[in-house]
């Protein structure tokens, strides 16, 4: 992707409720899983976009919050929406690269990724995550898998070019294992989460559209929302939830 396209990308997801398929019933429904008796006083939210999972977050638990995100105006969304429903003391924000593991810090109970993995290599977030966590601590991330072993040739071909690591969902829980963690629990994302989440596209891209003119970048958007159309059955996001090692503090 071009700098350019970098740009209107990040310009036009400003403008949407959220950077990617969720919603406040599938945060909560993956809280839900976490151990009881879990402590849970420090969390890390990786890839927090404008913040509609943090919110969740902070208004369900009473954990102090740090929200990463590399595009700085998420954050600063994150922090006036914050403010106004009187969650900013818990939460901190932090532009910096997921990657990054020594700039992030360490010891959380519970580092949270919903749809971010993806980004720097779900099995490479696995590894690089679990520095982040303490004994015993949970990671909470969803993926985009395949929910059938014989996708349309449709849905193969796109997903060839826009996420070749694409695996199946008993895959992914499979390398969470290899990886060290315990799964405790998963679940897919309902298709209502994306068809929420491809309306607020679908108006920012009218209104990007407006504003520069037609760009392959909306182009291709308007193609991503038109395949979920046409075979959002044979995908979608699985949201694990897991436990690393460790005895529980």
């Amino acid at each position: 992707m071009s700098p350019d396209d970098s740009e209107l990308m990040f310009e036009l997801f400003e403008r949407t409720p959220r950077q990617g398929p969720g919603s406040v019933e599938s945060t909560r429904r993956a809280l839900a899983l976490l151990p009881r008796e879990m402590r849970l006083e420090r969390v890390l939210d990786l890839g927090c976009g404008s913040g509609a999972s943090t919110l969740v977050l902070a208004a369900g638990t009473k954990a102090q919050i740090t929200a990463v995100d590399r595009h700085a105006p998420f954050l600063a969304t994150l922090r006036a929406n914050a403010e106004r429903q009187g969650l900013a003391a818990r939460i901190t924000t932090l532009v910096a690269d997921m990657q990054d593991v020594a700039a992030l810090g360490a010891d959380f109970d519970l580092a949270w990724a919903e749809g971010s993995a993806y980004s720097i290599g779900f099995e490479n977030a696995l590894r690089r995550w679990r520095a982040l966590l303490r004994p015993a601590g949970c990671l909470v991330v969803s993926e985009l898998v395949w929910f059938t072993g014989r996708p349309s040739a449709r849905a193969r071909e796109r997903f060839a070019i826009d996420y070749p690591d694409m695996c199946h969902e008993t895959t992914r829980i499979e390398h969470a294992r290899e990886a060290g963690y315990t799964p405790l629990g998963s679940f897919r994302l309902p298709a209502s989460d994306w068809r929420t989440y491809y309306a607020g596209v679908r108006s920012a891209l009218r209104d990007a559209i407006a504003l520069h003119g037609e760009r392959e970048l909306y182009a291709a958007l308007q193609r991503e929302c038109e395949l979920y159309d046409a075979c959002g059955d044979e995908y979608g996001y699985v949201c694990l939830v897991l436990q690393s090692p460790g005895e529980a503090a």
